[in-house]
Order: C-alpha cells, then structure tokens, then sequence
C-alpha cells in the first residue's frame, strides 16, 4: 500500500513555502517567455507601450493565448509557450524536478498546466 504521512503543522507551512517559491520562479520565468513568445517589445517609446497593451488584450480576449493559433484560435492548450514553460521550470538540467521526478510529468497533470496558464 502507499505511504502515509501525518501532515504537522511544520509539514503544511514548509510545503505552502515551497508552493510560494514555486509560484514565484515560474511567473519570473513566465515573464521573458510571454514577452519573446508573443513579441512584447521591450521599449518604453508610446508606440510600444501602446503595441503591448493591444496585444494584451487581443490575448485576454476570449483567452486566445492558450491556442496554438492564437489568432484563428485553434489548438486549445497546444501553444508552444505551454512546453517552453514546462523545459524551462522543471527540466532545464539534470538536476531539475521533471527529470529526477519524470513519472509525474507524463502526462502533464492538469493542475500543472492550470499553474502554468496562470502565470502567463
């Protein structure tokens, strides 16, 4: 049978720790991602600014930026930011949780994926 663990009081607060961490390092991450994937512009001119908070919102719009096609809106959860994501947080080396923990990230659960959108 599997292994059961008494959750302590320690326990929970290391793990929301961890979870805070987590959460943190992946909206960094998501950050430059977004901004390449997508083609923010890094410039702080009134044509940029006015450029990225268009594409924002054309993003926002009906949550286009979970498609593959973002534009004609299909391939719902196919974007490549989604695996670019993933490579970057959890197997960017050897050392990384995807690779020593791989077992849990095929298929890629669900929640991951909601965690990863969440930051975008």
């Amino acid at each position: 049978a599997g292994l059961m663990i008494q959750l302590t009081p320690s326990l929970v607060k290391l793990m929301t720790r961890r979870t805070s961490q987590v959460r943190g390092e992946l909206k960094s991450k998501m950050r430059t991602l977004t901004a390449s994937f997508f083609g923010f512009r890094t410039s702080q001119s009134i044509a940029a600014m006015t450029h990225n908070r268009d594409l924002a919102e054309s993003l926002k719009d009906r949550t286009c930026f979970v498609f593959k096609d973002w534009e004609k809106r299909s391939g719902i959860y196919k974007t490549g930011l989604i695996q670019s994501a993933v490579n970057d947080m959890w197997f960017a080396n050897r050392n990384d949780e995807g690779v020593i923990y791989n077992k849990y990230f095929d298929p890629l659960p669900v929640e991951l994926l909601a965690l990863i959108l969440t930051a975008v």
